[in-house]
């Protein structure tokens, strides 16, 4: 399998500082490739999350430069994400291709998907969200996948979606005059 460039787009202000663990798994497991498809291209995902971010990045830029480099370095420790889901599915026998599994039943991703939102503070709450679910369904996976390299790296991605929420709340505090949390 190919070797990731964990420096071409690990964002040190933008992600935890602690390592990734290696890229590996127990055994081939189509049932867990197919899992991760949820996660690598699905309703909640890292494919949705580069999309959202890069078109609120197009926005936000014209509005901030500081708030427009946010989302733009977001985006790129989301396609490192990517590239390690893809990599993982590989392991598992799966095909990474840019679909989901139970959230699209199978189908193709959409833009549909992405909140494009009308104003900065919606936007940055969507993106908050947007963290906050994609927690949600990696824990999910790690309850559902009995691997544990495949849990580790999960676990890791956490660690830097963590730091996302951090951040845009930080934005939204800045630009909106408060913080969020959104209802679980």
């Amino acid at each position: 399998m190919g070797e990731i460039n964990y420096g071409m787009h690990k964002r040190r202000k933008y992600s935890d500082p602690s390592p990734y663990p290696q890229v590996k798994v127990l055994n081939p497991n189509p049932y867990y490739a197919n899992l991760l498809m949820d996660d690598y291209a699905g309703v909640v995902s890292e494919f949705t999350a580069i999309s959202q971010y890069l078109y609120h990045h197009f926005i936000f830029k014209d509005i901030d430069k500081e708030l427009g480099e946010l989302l733009e370095n977001v985006s790129i420790t989301e396609m490192l994400h990517m590239e390690i889901l893809a990599e993982t599915i590989k392991l598992l026998g799966g095909n990474p291709i840019i679909r989901g599994s139970h959230s699209t039943q199978g189908n193709y991703w959409s833009g549909k998907f992405i909140y494009y939102g009308s104003n900065l503070c919606d936007q940055l709450k969507a993106d908050i969200d947007s963290e906050h679910k994609a927690i949600q369904e990696y824990r999910k996976h790690i309850h559902y996948i009995q691997d544990p390299f495949v849990q580790a790296i999960l676990e890791r991605i956490i660690l830097d979606e963590i730091v996302h929420i951090r951040l845009f709340n930080q934005a939204l505090h800045k630009f909106c005059g408060c913080e969020y949390k959104p209802i679980k």
